[in-house]
């Protein structure tokens, strides 16, 4: 790393930065128990660290940096709050499930969404649209009233019309 993308950060800090590198790492993989990613958030605060590199002694500098990434955690909180976590790949379970997965079962349950879909588009264009709202967009009945300028008691009996229509449908 160079400090040559911020005239505040000397060969000092960047040493400096560089030092703390590991208890950064440490701390990132206590939280989050995945060594890869604690290394990039690591770097993400180094980054940002050497962007606003203007301390006066080391203690403020460590108080700094470890601030940014108190702060770094915090922000991966709420993104995975309001982007849901992430799903680790996992190789084996990938495979037993694809094995457990037969042609017939796959060909059942392409036929039952095919009928889902028939039943669908018998309903009324208003009921289908709050069935998809409620059910596939998973909005509430308050929002889908809300949008619809309509009662929470109108969308409840849509709801039910088009719940009943697919289940005599699917029987």
């Amino acid at each position: 790393m160079s400090p040559e993308g911020n005239p505040h950060a000397s060969p000092d800090s960047t040493a400096f930065i560089a030092d703390l590198r590991p208890a950064l790492v440490a701390y990132f993989r206590r939280r989050c128990g995945n060594a890869a990613e604690a290394e990039d958030l690591a770097q993400d605060v180094i980054l940002r660290a050497l962007t606003h590199a203007e301390w006066t002694s080391a203690e403020e500098a460590r108080g700094y940096i470890f601030r940014i990434a108190l702060n770094r955690w915090r922000d991966r909180g709420r993104r995975q709050v309001t982007h849901g976590t992430e799903i680790a790949w996992d190789d084996e379970s990938a495979q037993s499930v694809g094995e457990e997965i037969s042609p017939e079962r796959v060909l059942s349950s392409q036929e039952q969404l095919r009928r889902i879909a028939v039943a669908l588009q018998e309903l009324e264009p208003r009921t289908r649209d709050i069935f998809v709202l409620c059910r596939l967009e998973q909005m509430k009945q308050k929002e889908i009233a809300d949008l619809l300028g309509i009662s929470v008691s109108a969308v409840e009996k849509h709801l039910v019309r088009a719940l009943a229509h697919v289940a005599r449908r699917m029987d």
